[in-house]
């Protein structure tokens, strides 16, 4: 089948996602052009504003594919863990894996949010699927009295702000890591951070 007729049949808005998606990790969400997307995908603009009618929404549709690479990983280490302080740890490790191998990605993904308004469904769903992976080991540790903060969105925003805090600064190259300091690095991050929960 041809590229035209491919397109014809509703292939081309994948084809751009994936277009924006490599762009995003190979230069930053900076550089993402409808127009230039089109053009490398092989078809005239009108039919790329056809799928995106703005430069937002395609970047919306990217970042969402961000986040389910995430949520893919993030679910991985939850199913080997057991107890709410180890899933964390886990969590913690495997978000900074992500940010590791995917830090145009990451940055994008944390950066000055383009769904305030909630009209990105894919998108925001994405996220609040990431979310709670994130919330409930940290709910069953409140439950359970194994973190004394008493305030669950408390212990979240504690957690969750350190460690993108942290994760950010070494994306950036703030925090000067060698290669073989950053798993023990961001295992004592996790580890400090689970157990401020605990104080």
């Amino acid at each position: 089948m041809s590229k035209a007729r491919a397109y014809h049949h509703g292939d081309l808005r994948s084809t751009l996602v994936a277009l924006a998606d490599k762009q995003i990790a190979s230069a930053g969400v900076e550089t993402i052009s409808v127009r230039a997307l089109a053009r490398a995908a092989g078809v005239a603009h009108r039919a790329a504003y056809q799928h995106f009618s703005d430069k937002d929404v395609l970047v919306a549709a990217a970042l969402a594919q961000g986040y389910q690479r995430l949520e893919a990983r993030l679910s991985a280490v939850i199913r080997k863990t057991a107890s709410p302080e180890d899933k964390l740890i886990a969590i913690a490790k495997a978000y900074a894996d992500f940010a590791h191998d995917e830090p145009n990605m990451f940055l994008a993904m944390t950066g000055p949010r383009i769904n305030q308004a909630g009209g990105f469904v894919e998108l925001e769903g994405a996220l609040v699927r990431n979310w709670r992976l994130i919330v409930e080991p940290i709910n069953e540790g409140v439950e359970s009295s194994v973190f004394s903060i008493d305030d669950k969105h408390a212990a979240a925003a504690i957690f969750w702000g350190g460690l993108q805090g942290v994760i950010t600064q070494a994306v950036l190259n703030r925090i000067k890591l060698k290669p073989g300091e950053r798993r023990g690095f961001f295992d004592l991050t996790a580890r400090r951070l689970t157990a401020a929960l605990k104080a």
